[in-house]
């Protein structure tokens, strides 16, 4: 709404006669209000315009392993899409889980094995469908047809950490149908591919740790890989916006002992990671078509 200059002129005018009617100079007034620090207004972030967001995104890779098949993903994720996802999360996060029971599939609390805070994305959201075909592109030849819903991790100071695990399930999982098949029945299937991508990288520690598979040269880069002790195993550093791959299985379908890895304890700061998985129907050909 415009104020009209005349009612503006006076409104100061009478703001002036009432300050010297109670002994106040305007100047005095004016040097108290100048001298007030000023409120601070934190940068406002920038938000993923969904409109123009674009999936293409160019990414270099670096073997680690041949067997199991271990790559290193350089910029696998922009900063926009970071922040997005972070953004998606905030409000979604919980207790981490481990599958437990006589099945493996029971979902229980067990802070000793793994202590971290679990949010699950949803799977219309636009950077979720862009980072499932992000995950089936680098499948490539390998079945892909099903990708799970995204699941950002969260792990704080005070020794946050998973313990060494497997991604695959100790038997074939049969809770999901064959995406694009004729019966809609479920199918038995396990986790093939993994990715683990770093989302937020301040903090001290919480590298990702193989034990079973071969270090790092000594000429490494140092802001990625460290050298674990007695040059024994693979250790990854958080580095927000790079990813690892990993193959879960042998060709036959069975899990892969050697690609177990720990979340080793975060001794201050944040670490965020995003998990990523494909799954293999064990009734279908895993690489190549029919």
């Amino acid at each position: 709404m415009l104020v009209p200059v005349s009612m503006m002129l006076l409104s100061i005018l009478r703001c002036g006669q009432y300050l010297s009617n109670h002994g106040v100079t305007l100047s005095s007034t004016l040097d108290k209000i100048t001298s007030l620090p000023l409120p601070f207004n934190p940068p406002i972030e920038e938000k993923l315009d969904v409109g123009r967001y674009s999936c293409n995104q160019s990414y270099t890779i670096e073997l680690l392993s041949i067997d199991p098949l271990v790559i290193y993903i350089n910029n696998f994720l922009r900063d926009e899409e970071i922040e997005h996802l972070l953004n998606l999360g905030k409000t979604r996060f919980g207790t981490s889980m481990v599958f437990a029971g006589s099945d493996g599939f029971k979902e229980v609390l067990n802070r000793t094995m793994r202590s971290s805070q679990t949010a699950f994305l949803p799977k219309e959201d636009v950077v979720c469908e862009c980072l499932t075909k992000r995950m089936q592109s680098l499948l490539g030849n390998v079945q892909h047809v099903e990708v799970e819903a995204l699941q950002i991790v969260k792990y704080a100071t005070g020794g946050d950490h998973y313990r060494s695990h497997t991604d695959w399930f100790d038997a074939p999982k049969i809770d999901l149908p064959i995406p694009g098949s004729k019966g809609r029945s479920p199918k038995p299937s396990n986790r093939l591919g993994s990715i683990f991508a770093y989302l937020e990288d301040d903090c001290e520690r919480g590298e990702t740790y193989f034990p079973h598979l071969p270090s790092v040269l000594e000429s490494a880069d140092g802001t990625k890989f460290a050298l674990a002790a007695g040059d024994t195993g693979l250790l990854v550093k958080p580095r927000k916006g790079n990813a690892l791959f990993w193959n879960n299985l042998h060709g036959n379908g069975t899990g892969d002992e050697r690609t177990a890895h720990a979340g080793l304890p975060v001794e201050s700061g944040t670490k965020i990671g995003l998990n990523i998985w494909s799954r293999y129907f064990l009734d279908e050909v895993m690489v190549g078509g029919d």
